[in-house]
């Protein structure tokens, strides 16, 4: 399967921008868990209503709107952990037999930021929202894919974020350790300085699935560190699964 790769964008404390990104792939180190994108491209009233997993997506989708119409993509936004933090905030208060807003409640469930960049962009496009645990970001890719397959005359906005998991999880080894997001624009368009990228799967051992499960860093940005490298394969393991892709021109 081929696609091209227009534009990338991402956010994490302290890392922001594309220079910021490059100089952090020659030599990636873990991160800072707090901070959050401040967004003075919308309005307080709705910004205020926004988590921080809805805000760090916001700030990297908002990058591309002065060269794309938001409001034609198609989307796909993938989180291994969604709006976790907002979840155990509310089965906090079912326990304690406390009240909750409904807006609170309306704003836990996976699609929360599908819906939210909808109403910002006036987006009326095809969107998907999904998990596969740690391997989301492989997931969302081939969803990305096959959308921009089967409408190859509009371009695929693909998004990947999670907040970094709270501390009652942590004996479990489960990640991120620190928060991020990340957008990549997808498109059939065959245009000088795009990245022409082949994705292949093929079943892996259970040596290779063991050194995955010994990442650093999340899925998509080790990607964004590959696109910026010279290199020109990059190959995940997961669920038995190996994901390579391949830069065909970029």
């Amino acid at each position: 399967m081929h696609v091209n790769l227009k534009q990338w964008s991402a956010w994490s404390p302290t890392v922001e921008t594309e220079s910021e990104w490059k100089s952090w792939a020659v030599d990636p180190v873990l991160l800072p868990e707090k901070g959050s994108p401040k967004l003075p491209f919308i309005p307080a009233i709705r910004r205020r209503r926004m988590s921080k997993l809805a805000r760090m997506i916001m700030q990297v989708v908002f990058s591309f709107r002065d060269v794309i119409d938001l409001s034609e993509v198609n989307s796909v936004f993938a989180s291994h952990h969604g709006e976790l933090d907002t979840t155990l905030e509310l089965t906090d208060l079912l326990i304690n037999e406390d009240l909750f807003s409904p807006q609170k409640f309306s704003h836990s469930v996976h699609n929360t930021t599908s819906g939210l960049f909808s109403i910002e962009v006036g987006n009326r496009e095809a969107a998907t929202a999904l998990s596969g645990g740690e391997a989301s970001f492989c997931y969302g890719f081939l969803e990305a894919m096959t959308m921009q397959y089967r409408f190859p005359q509009q371009k695929t906005l693909l998004v990947v974020a999670d907040e970094s998991v709270p501390a009652c999880f942590e004996e479990y080894g489960r990640t991120p350790k620190f928060p991020y997001a990340a957008a990549f624009l997808l498109s059939g368009d065959n245009n000088q300085g795009d990245y022409r990228l082949k994705l292949s799967l093929n079943p892996c051992t259970m040596q290779e699935l063991t050194a995955e499960q010994t990442l650093k860093f999340p899925q998509a940005l080790l990607f964004l560190r590959w696109l910026l490298s010279t290199e020109k394969r990059f190959t995940l393991f997961h669920h038995r699964q190996s994901w390579t892709w391949e830069k065909l021109f970029g």
